[in-house]
């Protein structure tokens, strides 16, 4: 039985079509990679963070094998935890050094797992064939979003302590208001009294100062006594210097005395103590006599303040006269200053201070020209 040529075109057409087909899926996928030769590589690790078979395998940024399989290895005795292994195959003209660093990355935020393998130095001896490979952990997602739950919290309780200590705050500025207000309302209404001690103030010292300028000879006079009295003082205690130290001397050693008197008498003084706490009801009940006698007493000198009242207020008179007198000697003292230290003829008195002070025009002469008339 022939063949047609069209049936052997079309059979010459679909085995090259499937000779081009193989071709493009050895390019196209690497197959070739399945017949080459591999070797063994074995990482361990403490966390893979959910790496699965067939994962890519990248030394020095290279693709050079995948994951073959994932055996959980056992306890770590260092730290007391459970190890993984993760079996690859990786090209064999590879050479992995002992100080060669593997870890788990992520191709990119949303990528899969693959295990990256740095270079390690041309110092270091190459690994064994069976021997592993430690890898580092890599940093855990899971472990930033703990943190930063931590750091909200952290942030709220310091929220709520800042709103605590602004509250504290505007009460303490409140509380602030109310007493500034407080103060004003009071020296408001008591503008009138603060004046008149004010005004009362000065009059004093108006008087005070009219006493200090009729007697200003009197009070030199002083002045020079206790001048002299305080240089007398400096030389007796520099003459009786040694005296002193011995009177102080003395001093310290009945203090010592003293000290052993009071360890001594110690003993007596706690029963006394002791007798006075048994006798303390009576105490008290002397003592509310005593406060009830006082009461009766204050009483007694409230009604003879009542009966005297008209005396005290003949003293406040008195009283409000010599401060005028002072006051009227401050002014003299402030017109003739020299009456502090001699006498002589006095500065003229205008006729407004003669107006003002209300005191007739009255000069001083001096002692020379009184004694020649």
């Amino acid at each position: 039985m022939g063949y047609r040529s069209s049936e052997v075109k079309a059979g010459l057409f679909i085995f090259v079509s499937m000779i081009g087909l193989v071709a493009m899926i050895f390019t196209i996928g690497n197959i070739q990679d399945y017949f080459k030769p591999r070797k063994i590589l074995k990482v361990v690790f403490n966390f893979t963070g959910g790496m699965e078979v067939g994962a890519p395998v990248r030394y020095a940024g290279l693709d050079i094998g995948s994951v073959k399989d994932i055996e959980l290895l056992g306890s770590n005795h260092a730290k007391g935890m459970d190890r993984v292994t993760v079996i690859t195959e990786i090209n064999p003209a590879i050479i992995i050094k002992k100080d060669s660093v593997a870890m788990i990355k992520t191709a990119g935020l949303m990528g899969g797992l693959y295990i990256d393998i740095r270079p390690g130095t041309q110092s270091s001896p190459e690994l064994a064939k069976n021997e592993e490979l430690i890898g580092q952990d890599s940093f855990e997602i899971a472990k930033i979003g703990d943190m930063a739950t931590e750091v909200i919290l952290e942030i709220r309780r310091f929220t709520k302590l800042t709103e605590g200590l602004v509250t504290d705050v505007r009460t303490t500025l409140e509380g602030v208001r109310t007493s500034i207000s407080h103060i004003d309302l009071v020296v408001m209404e008591n503008r009138p009294a603060i004046k008149a001690n004010m005004d009362n103030a000065l009059k004093v010292s108006g008087k005070l100062s009219r006493f200090m300028d009729k007697n200003s000879g009197r009070l030199g006079a002083t002045f020079e006594h206790v001048a002299s009295l305080s240089e007398k003082a400096d030389k007796l205690l520099t003459e009786k210097d040694t005296e002193l130290r011995e009177i102080i001397s003395q001093l310290h050693n009945m203090s010592r005395e003293m000290e052993i008197l009071m360890a001594d008498t110690r003993p007596g003084v706690t029963s006394l103590i002791n007798s006075m706490e048994a006798n303390a009801q009576e105490i008290t009940n002397d003592i509310d006599r005593t406060a009830t006698s006082v009461a009766q007493t204050l009483d007694q000198g409230n009604s003879i303040m009542v009966e005297n009242r008209r005396s005290l207020l003949e003293l406040l008179k008195n009283m409000n006269q010599t401060s005028r007198n002072l006051k009227s000697l401050t002014e003299d003292l402030k017109r003739n200053p020299w009456k502090l230290v001699r006498k002589s003829d006095e500065v003229p008195v205008t006729p407004e201070e003669r107006s003002t002070s209300g005191k007739p025009d009255t000069r001083m002469k001096r002692l020379d020209k009184v004694s020649g008339n």
